[in-house]
């Protein structure tokens, strides 16, 4: 074989391989924003935490002095366009969430309570069924036990619509 083509060939190898590794680093750069975007919405998707001086949030913590709160975010769950606040809270070793909900007398109607996840729990509102009352989805853990339910504020209280493994990280 002529040198001439064999540095012709070498020179074509060596471009398709650097086009390889070109591609590969740009695919995984577009993998990582990609991931980064995600991540990102994440705060669009899950109910984000009551600001500290929410006078719900402040109406529970000196209503309830020994209960940590985890999670507190603001909705209007009993759709009276007043908004009301879901609370997940650790009291001596139990994790319990329950709702308050303004009465718009600066009163307040709290639930009965009912099991939260343990650990990792998030909170999202979204409208399944476009009626009235919005429902809510938590999810969370309990020793890699994941689990989630769909809820909905029915005469007063938190009702389970429907849920999957919940049982395992309550």
């Amino acid at each position: 074989m002529d040198k001439k083509i064999l540095k012709k060939v070498g020179i074509i190898i060596v471009a398709v391989i650097v086009a390889f590794g070109a591609k590969l680093y740009f695919d995984k750069k577009e993998e990582l924003k990609k991931e980064e975007q995600a991540l990102g919405n994440r705060e669009k998707i899950f109910a984000p935490m009551a600001a500290e001086d929410n006078a719900i949030l402040q109406y529970f913590k000196e209503k309830f002095p020994e209960r940590k709160v985890i999670l507190a975010c603001e909705e209007d769950i009993t759709d009276d366009q007043l908004k009301d606040l879901l609370v997940i809270y650790k009291e001596n070793d139990l994790t319990r969430i329950i709702a308050i909900c303004d009465n718009g007398d600066e009163t307040y109607y709290i639930s009965p309570e009912i099991p939260a996840p343990v650990e990792n729990q998030t909170i999202r509102y979204k409208n399944i069924d476009k009626e009235a009352e919005i429902e809510f989805i938590i999810t969370g853990e309990k020793k890699g036990a994941v689990g989630y339910a769909i809820y909905r504020m029915i005469d007063g209280e938190i009702k389970d619509l429907f849920g999957e493994n919940m049982e395992d990280c309550c």
